[in-house]
């Protein structure tokens, strides 16, 4: 599998909108703030390694959270 990283184009494996990858759950440094998000996603039901998205949709910028396994970088 490709290794993700933030700042790339990817789309779901079955589809949709293109969209950016902001951060990746699990990968926030040293950042306590970051890290409290983290955990709070991880308390939702998230994992580390889940990928944290955006996108427009209508001109509304819309964000997710998506598996790793479910997207493919856009090229």
């Amino acid at each position: 599998m490709e290794e993700i990283k933030i700042g790339e184009i990817v789309q779901l494996k079955s589809g949709g909108p293109k969209m950016t990858v902001q951060r990746i759950i699990g990968q926030s440094g040293d950042h306590i703030g970051v890290k409290a998000i983290d955990e709070y996603y991880k308390v939702k039901g998230y994992k580390e390694g889940d990928v944290i998205c955006q996108w427009f949709e209508s001109n509304q910028l819309k964000d997710g959270v998506f598996a790793k396994a479910s997207l493919m970088l856009v090229q």
